[in-house]
């Protein structure tokens, strides 16, 4: 318990909570709305902060991704941006290896450039896929999910700017039996 809250210190130190999330898990409804009474009165979130997630609720990926058009934009130019600085990069290591590399690059520099180019633009999409995969969201999101197949209830709450996320967990843990906080 004593390492979780040095952990949960030290992140709010260093990130801020404008962006992250919690979700927690309840049996019932009225439990999820008692625990969401209970976090509007002991925190600063409000209700627009707050959804809750029912069992039959078909569209929850869109409560949980409520601006996926903003993530696909992001994601899009990601892959722009990296791609082009791989390809620029590659580029760069090929005329140095024509220019001043071994006879082998100097004689065949066309083959020289597409030996450079191709692993450079490669990297460069493969970091991009990286920042894009957003491993940190399939927490929450796979949590809400098996919540749903459970018929069990999840209430959400995304956090604003100099709200605390320890608070938060601390009053959704008194009744639900699973919650958990990612950055958005």
């Amino acid at each position: 318990m004593n390492q979780r809250s040095n952990l949960d210190e030290m992140r709010e130190a260093i990130l801020s909570t404008a962006h992250t999330q919690v979700a927690a898990v309840f049996d019932s409804e009225a439990s999820a709305r008692a625990s969401i009474s209970e976090v509007e009165e002991a925190t600063d979130v409000d209700d627009q902060q707050i959804t809750i997630v029912n069992p039959s609720d078909a569209n929850f990926s869109e409560k949980l991704e409520a601006d996926s058009q903003k993530l696909g934009k992001h994601m899009w130019y990601a892959h722009l941006l990296l791609g082009a600085a791989g390809l620029i990069v590659g580029l760069m290591v090929g005329w140095l290896l024509v220019n001043y590399g071994p006879a082998l690059t100097q004689s065949n520099p066309l083959f020289t450039y597409i030996a450079m180019i191709s692993p450079g633009i490669f990297v460069g999409l493969f970091v991009a896929g990286l920042i894009s995969l957003r491993p940190d969201r399939s927490e929450i999101i796979d949590t809400v999910r098996h919540a749903i197949r459970r018929k069990h209830y999840a209430v959400v709450i995304t956090m604003k700017k100099h709200q605390s996320v320890k608070t938060v967990t601390e009053v959704l843990s008194r009744k639900s039996h699973k919650v958990v906080d990612a950055a958005s």
